[in-house]
């Protein structure tokens, strides 16, 4: 009980901390990207239209994300949960589908994974939210929610450690890249494992009621 109860105390300066650098990456790093032109995209000009789609996804997502946790705006109001959940499934499937697309149209090949893999892994985390929400399996639905949402924010973690200075002048451009990309999301989701493993023993199995049968 003692573990459940610091998770709570800690859930909602978690999630503000969330959104508020969510926010500042958008107006930073995704919001310039709406003004189509060669100068906004340089040398990504040549990709601007799935670039476009992919940003618009991510954003879409990445804003909307932090609803879903938000525990009692779901308690209170059912519906606007699921239509939240809905619009963030259409900019996973839209910022992963893109990013498919774009993973074999990198200046590297290393990166190029990484963005292959993490778009094939935010699918099947989304993927399996929706089909635990699908069977009732509410406490399964948020943890892969949650897993869903890591990938979702590795855009920010990723932009977050370019700006630490020393860490650029680890290798070159293409390998300080690809080791961030896999550090954005393989790092959170090995410790969300962690946590998730540790609430297990101590906490008893018992029956969740689902707040989809109010």
């Amino acid at each position: 009980m003692a573990f459940l109860s610091r998770r709570r105390a800690l859930t909602t300066p978690a999630i503000s901390l969330i959104v508020l650098l969510s926010l500042l990456f958008w107006v930073d790093d995704a919001l310039p990207y709406f003004d189509v032109s060669e100068i906004s995209y340089g040398r990504f000009w040549d990709r601007s239209g799935w670039l476009l789609t992919h940003v618009i996804g991510g954003s879409l997502a990445l804003l909307v994300g932090p609803f879903q946790f938000w525990s009692g705006l779901r308690q209170r109001h059912m519906q606007f949960h699921q239509w939240t959940g809905r619009l963030y499934t259409v900019g996973v499937a839209l910022s992963a589908a893109t990013a498919l697309q774009l993973a074999f149209h990198t200046e590297s090949w290393t990166f190029g994974v990484v963005l292959f893999v993490g778009g094939v892994f935010w699918l099947v985390t989304t993927g399996n939210a929706l089909l635990a929400a699908a069977r009732r399996h509410i406490d399964i639905h948020r943890e892969w929610m949650i897993r869903s949402y890591i990938f979702t924010f590795s855009f920010v973690s990723f932009r977050l450690l370019l700006e630490i200075s020393w860490i650029e002048n680890l290798g070159t451009d293409a390998e300080v890249s690809t080791t961030i990309g896999w550090l954005c999301w393989v790092v959170p989701l090995m410790g969300y494992e962690f946590m998730t493993r540790s609430r297990r023993r101590h906490e008893p199995r018992q029956h969740t009621e689902s707040p989809y049968d109010r």
